[in-house]
């Protein structure tokens, strides 16, 4: 597992600091994302998932100012454990950094993914991730798995490599999903298809995630 593993870190290396005392670990191998990394990556990519692949599929209707509103003040968690732990007010844990991470990582996907459905799928499912009271639940749902998984990590092998491979997945996912957004509206005018616009992004994005893990490989080590 030596091998493999050596490339998720390398991988997670064109983000993530990875230091020790901030990662999870099962008996030697070290996840790949910190603790805060893994809680945004792997709650992107749960959220993600079920925007993608569930029955909000194809879904292409922006969410409403006041539901952007709320999404916001979840994401200030993590805004203000970040500002509280670097400005040593107060220090974190890898539980809180998790936790923080994911009221990051679990929302995102309720305002970016419509936002690239709509140009790649206009007609296709003409609905908003959150229409109904009901709908508010998957947040807390998502967010709980989350928090579930990467915290009973470190206690399951199988479990661990799920976690460390998916959050791996969910960092590519992140900023190829950024990347296609500016893609889709720097060239909105253009007669290149949104699909390939989308190409375009992720595949720049693979591109400079690995010049910086490699860089970072030769100059650290």
């Amino acid at each position: 597992m030596s091998d493999p593993w050596s490339v998720l870190l390398f991988l997670g290396s064109s983000i993530c600091h990875q230091i020790p005392e901030r990662s999870y670990f099962l008996g030697d191998l070290q996840m790949p994302l910190c603790a805060r990394c893994i809680g945004i990556h792997f709650g992107f990519i749960l959220s993600a998932a079920f925007l993608m692949l569930g029955p909000k599929r194809y879904c292409s209707i922006m969410l409403r100012p006041r539901q952007l509103t709320v999404l916001g003040i979840v994401m200030a968690f993590y805004m203000i454990d970040v500002g509280m732990s670097y400005s040593g007010v107060s220090t974190s844990d890898n539980i809180r950094r998790t936790l923080s991470g994911l009221a990051l990582g679990v929302p995102i996907p309720f305002f970016l993914i419509p936002f690239v459905n709509s140009f790649l799928y206009p007609n296709r499912n003409g609905v908003s991730p959150i229409e109904t009271k009901a709908d508010w639940l998957w947040l807390p749902i998502l967010y709980v798995l989350g928090a579930v998984a990467i915290l009973l990590a470190d206690r399951h092998g199988l479990l661990f490599f799920f976690v460390s491979v998916t959050g791996i997945i969910g960092m590519v996912s992140f900023f190829s999903t950024g990347a296609s957004l500016v893609a889709l509206l720097g060239f909105d005018r253009s007669r290149i298809p949104a699909g390939r616009r989308v190409l375009a992004g992720t595949t720049a994005v693979i591109a400079v995630l690995l010049l910086v893990a490699t860089v970072r490989q030769l100059l650290f080590g």
